[in-house]
């Protein structure tokens, strides 16, 4: 059993450079309230994979960028995780395909989580559990998801659904930036929407009105949230910083008004990036410890969609104050939806994903 400080001691991100202004899809398709997207969502453009890119290349370029700022021997990874609901491969171990493309050994354990958009904070959870009972030294965690390539031409979420990565390294000892101080969970059999095995394309399984994010996302997060508080023996008021799934303004809203959140910042990084799955949380999360000041506790709550909530709290070790998430978020080129669809290989198919977002 490890008693010394948990957390995370470097971290990367990887966002595909290429963006979608969501006034084009609306455009194309006329299917959409450009306004609803751009001021309740809070999208104004997404991501684009590229002919070249996938969950895989994406969840490498963070994972490189999160060893490269790894302040001990790059050896000493013992583990690897990858959470990701878009995985290429649904049979061979994708973590493994990815340890390969990052260094030559064998000796490591490895596991591919898949827990819808939840996947993120769910692999950062079991990393966390293999440092936390030995098993593992130094676990190196990539959050990765290319949904923008898994949802269909002309439904309503092709507009503001993105791709991203976003890879940590979780160990131990007083070097650690931002230690893990408690953890919650809140799971159910929730049919929202899922993806066949067979099919390539999300289908909404059920309307995703108000009535059911409440008993969805909002129930789920709060209970997650709460058991998280109580496992670190923390107040909510003591929270500096609160991360949660994206969502619209009306389900954020209802969450820290149900949590009893007075203070809430509401920057959204968002809105140039889409809504990218099991990353967005993790990329939201780093983007806020690097503003943040040591002894600042920042609680990350994940949910995925037919799934269940996690929820993180991390209290910062270090200053970091470096904004290099940032610089990279405003590096980008728009493209038209002519020139996305054929990025993404996105042909007509007989199946179609029904459902309306509220």
């Amino acid at each position: 059993m490890n008693n010394s400080k948990i957390g995370i001691k470097s971290y990367g991100i990887s966002v595909p450079y290429l963006r979608l202004p969501v006034k084009d899809t609306v455009e194309v398709w006329k299917n959409n309230n450009l306004e609803y997207i751009t001021q309740n969502i809070g999208v104004k453009r997404r991501t684009v994979v590229g002919s070249d890119e996938d969950t895989l290349t994406l969840a490498a370029e963070s994972c490189k960028k999160a060893l490269s700022s790894l302040k001990e021997d790059t050896q000493n990874i013992d583990s690897i995780l990858l959470g990701s609901c878009s995985t290429p491969d649904i049979f061979r171990s994708n973590a493994n395909q990815l340890m390969s493309f990052l260094m030559s050994k064998t000796n490591y354990f490895s596991c591919d989580v898949r827990s819808s958009e939840n996947s993120g904070v769910s692999s950062i959870v079991l990393g966390y559990s293999l440092i936390k009972s030995g098993i593992s030294k130094n676990s190196l965690v990539s959050c990765s998801d290319t949904l923008s390539k898994n949802i269909f031409p002309s439904e309503l979420r092709e507009a503001y659904i993105g791709s991203g990565a976003a890879s940590v390294v979780i160990g131990s000892g007083d070097d650690v930036l931002a230690e893990i101080i408690g953890v919650g969970n809140s799971n159910s059999n929730f049919p929202e929407q899922g993806r066949m095995e067979d099919s390539r394309y999300l289908r909404i399984m059920a309307n995703l009105n108000s009535a059911i994010a409440e008993e969805g996302q909002i129930k789920r997060s709060i209970e997650s949230v709460n058991n998280a508080l109580k496992d670190a023996s923390v107040d909510i008021s003591e929270v500096n910083n609160f991360v949660f799934q994206e969502c619209s303004n009306q389900i954020l809203l209802k969450l820290t008004q149900s949590l009893g959140i007075k203070k809430f910042d509401r920057s959204n990084i968002f809105e140039d990036l889409g809504q990218l799955g099991s990353a967005g949380p993790i990329i939201k999360m780093l983007s806020i410890l690097e503003n943040a000041q040591k002894g600042d506790i920042i609680l990350m709550c994940g949910y995925g969609h037919g799934s269940g909530s996690t929820s993180i709290l991390f209290k910062v070790n270090k200053t970091i104050s470096d904004g290099k998430i940032q610089k990279q978020l405003q590096n980008y080129k728009d493209i038209s939806y002519s020139e996305a669809i054929k990025n993404e290989f996105k042909y007509s198919q007989p199946e179609i994903a029904f459902g309306t977002f509220m």
